[in-house]
């Protein structure tokens, strides 16, 4: 059967699903609705920096409001990758870590902390440049917005693929406040909580704060403690101002902290046990399970068991600030936006996953980012526009250590470890440590505006100049180590040191076209341009100071030309709405990340690929077929493939872009039953797929998670006004054991995996004022 052929049955399976069994399947976006007598609520967004009904907006975005993020248990900023279509979010060093995204294809799976990927993170507007510092916890929130295609001409800094919005909730003018608490499998308490309210007729205040504990739901045998565990919380406050009537302000100060141990991998033999653990597996021997690493460790069958010798903290403090102006001029509005983040970061890692010290990772990094954004907006005639400029300074350092074979235990008759027995020693030890510093000055002007043409016709013409300059300092050495028996005098041993720079500059642009064909009926179409810097290498280079040389050197930037049509309606009353877009992408210069094992210590590459094409198409279905029941049904369409690209001896070329999986589905359906005057039983059933994926550029079989289904639900008792609420929820109802990154660490006869999570049940206490 040709690929063709399986997709489109693919796709056929999914849509009969979902039209033959409506209250399995839904979508986990936002939907603002009431009755059926008024029909489905319209959703509110600031896609194109005001104010907009969804339905006017002649842009791909999927919304979500904060209500709904909460009844999905959505906690975590990486989680949004499950119920979005077309969006994945892939965490290679676990759960509070930095976040590889990827909207339609477009991406970066360099897990370095260095570099940021081509889809932009914000938080009320303000740009989160740290990798380091864009995962983090979800509360308090109003929406969040998910704009798909090149959004250069509004929005700061690296939106080739798109951007993510995160809108918290504001200080309101009557005083709110609620609480919630929850607990779950693995011990797991959740707990939130914001209040905010008039502290004068011109200042208001708001806020919230959250805080988990859990203990892990990886059985560490070596150690009998529970892995994976979540410790954490985070608090944000907010001061408004109306300093007049044109003139307002709002101040943000927030921060956070993470303190868990770090994430547990699983690793996954590659090495066959009848050679000695000398020669390969073969591939289904390897998946099974069957074989070992180069010391012959095989991991538990269990698949949230393992073997883990270290066992250290992860260790994440966010602290920041904000303050956006407002000051209407008559007629124009002039925003100010400044931001200051520090971001600090600690993850000591059992790399080998196995009770062995065949190679442990300690990554630190730490960066400190200002930013400031002026525009201007106003609204003459048959014109809408915006105009403005944008910088960021961000220094950012690393300070990361490799320590291989530091010490060996022997093993017991079952291929575990005895973590009793002495240790021996083990093969000769190497600590190196790599230290580096990278400065970014980015500085942009942009502008777009909407041209009225005639009642139902309108035409958008927006661009943006981008200039990006990066200084990289990098050095390494030796320390403590013991190289052909003899140790290092002095203890340590320099490698080598660099401090290389590199400018870049672009012009992007957007042009589009959005036509009324009939009442509440709007098809648009588009052609834009996206552009990311280009970057340095911020991993581990090669020990010989000729091959880092190589690896120090700058990578070029990366552009996108993006043809995107669209339509979006509202039917049937308002009982219907149909969304869809289908896209075109032509990506010159993609950066492509690459792990390459050399037979000693595997190299991380940084390069830029000839080219490669993306296409594919997005539905959404909101309906409201019966008072009190509400669904919607999201479909995503994807095709990628890689040309004329070769990295050290290897040939990438007709491969799939990593992460990108062919067909995401996902949906939720709600229905609200009356048990009593005033209190309601609410069913929400929800339901996501993913196809296969891969996670290296390179395909390897081995780093593939095949197609996927993930069920929830939560079962609520609540009060009809929203005053109260107590609910059941699960995750992961069907127990599917599944993965959302790996990597090729086959010099050392592994795969590292890390692990989705398996079931979880709970249950939550919600308070509304």
């Amino acid at each position: 059967m040709k690929k063709g052929d399986k997709l489109r049955i693919s796709t056929a399976m999914l849509v009969t699903a979902a039209a033959l069994i409506p209250v399995t399947a839904g979508a986990q976006q936002a939907v603002e609705a009431e009755s059926v007598q008024q029909g489905i609520g319209d959703i509110v967004v600031t896609a194109q920096r005001r104010e907009q009904n969804l339905q006017d907006v002649p842009v791909a975005v999927t919304a979500f409001s904060g209500d709904t993020i909460a009844n999905l248990g959505i906690q975590s900023s990486a989680d949004i990758g499950g119920v979005v279509p077309n969006l994945e979010i892939g965490l290679p060093g676990g759960e509070g870590n930095q976040p590889l995204i990827y909207i339609r294809g477009v991406g970066l799976a360099d897990f370095n902390s260095n570099n940021s990927g081509p889809n932009g993170v914000y938080v009320d507007e303000v740009y989160v440049s740290s990798p380091g510092a864009q995962t983090f916890q979800l509360f308090d929130l109003d929406r969040v917005e998910v704009l798909k295609g090149p959004q250069g001409t509004l929005y700061g800094r690296n939106a080739t693929g798109g951007a993510i919005n995160f809108i918290t909730a504001k200080p309101s003018r009557d005083f709110e406040a609620h609480a919630s608490l929850s607990y779950g499998s693995f011990d797991a308490v959740t707990g939130e909580a914001a209040v905010g309210g008039p502290i004068s007729e011109g200042v208001r205040f708001r806020i919230a704060g959250t805080g988990t504990h859990a203990k892990g739901y990886v059985h560490n045998l070596f150690t009998g403690r529970r892995e994976n565990g979540q410790n954490s919380f985070a608090l944000r406050g907010q001061l408004a101002f109306d300093i007049s009537d044109t003139f307002d302000a709002l101040l943000n100060v927030h921060g956070g902290k993470v303190d868990v141990r770090a994430p547990q991998y699983r690793s996954l033999g590659m090495l066959d046990p009848d050679t000695g653990f000398t020669a390969p597996c073969a591939a289904d021997a390897v998946m099974a399970n069957q074989c070992g690493n180069v010391l012959g460790y095989v991991s538990p069958p269990r698949f949230y068991d393992g073997n883990y010798d270290k066992s250290e903290p992860l260790e994440v403090g966010n602290l920041g600030a904000s303050a956006r102006f407002n000051w209407d001029l008559g007629g124009v509005t002039l925003t100010s936006i400044t931001s200051y983040d520090d971001n600090d970061k600690t993850h000591r890692e059992d790399s080998d996953a196995s009770p062995f010290a065949i190679l442990h990772i300690d990554y630190h990094v730490a960066s400190k980012t200002f930013t400031q954004e002026l525009r201007l907006a106003g609204s003459t005639g048959i014109l809408t526009w915006v105009a403005g400029g944008y910088y960021l300074h961000e220094v950012l350092k690393q300070n990361q250590t490799v320590d291989l074979f530091r010490e060996l235990r022997p093993l017991t008759p079952d291929g575990g470890a005895d973590p009793t027995g002495a240790t021996t020693g083990g093969a000769p030890v190497l600590f190196s440590r790599t230290i580096n510093r990278q400065t970014t000055e980015a500085a942009a002007g942009f502008g777009q505006v909407e041209i009225e043409i005639s009642p139902a016709l309108r035409a958008t013409l927006g661009g943006r100049y981008n200039y990006e300059r990066k200084r990289f300092e990098a050095s390494a050495q030796f320390e403590d180590a013991v190289i052909d028996g003899f140790p290092i005098p002095g203890g340590v041993l320099p490698l080598y040191a660099f401090d290389n720079s590199d400018t870049y500059e672009n012009f992007s642009f957007r042009a589009g076209l959005d036509y009324d064909v009939a009442d509440d009926v709007m098809a648009y179409a588009s052609v834009s341009t996206g552009f990311k810097s280009g970057g340095f290498n911020g991993g581990f280079l090669s020990f010989d100071p000729a091959e880092a040389a190589v690896q120090a050197q700058p990578f070029d930037e990366e552009t996108l030309t993006a043809y995107e049509i669209g339509l979006k309606s509202t039917l049937l009353d308002r009982r219907l709405r149909l969304n869809a877009a289908g896209f075109y992408y032509d990506y010159k210069d993609l950066q492509l990340y690459t792990l390459v094992n050399t037979g000693a210590l595997p190299l991380s590459l940084l390069d830029n690929a000839a080219d490669a094409r993306i296409y594919g198409a997005e539905f959404e279905v909101i309906a409201q077929p019966a008072d009190r029941l509400d669904m919607t049904l999201n479909l995503g369409l994807l095709d990628t493939k890689i040309k004329d690209f070769s990295s050290a001896g290897t040939d990438y070329s007709g491969n799939r872009i990593p992460l990108s999986p062919t067909v995401t589905f996902s949906g939720i359906v709600n229905y609200d039953v009356p048990l009593s005057p005033g209190v309601l039983l609410g069913i929400q059933p929800s339901v996501s797929y993913r196809s296969s994926q891969f996670f290296s550029t390179d395909n390897n079989p081995l780093l593939k998670q095949n197609g996927y289904w993930l069920v929830g639900g939560r079962l609520a008792v609540k009060d009809e006004d929203g005053r109260w609420e107590v609910a059941l929820f699960g995750r992961n109802l069907t127990r599917k054991k599944y993965i959302n990154f790996a990597i090729d660490l086959s010099d050392f006869g592994f795969i590292e995996q890390f692990r989705g999570e398996p079931r979880m049940f709970g249950v939550e206490l919600r308070v509304n004022y």
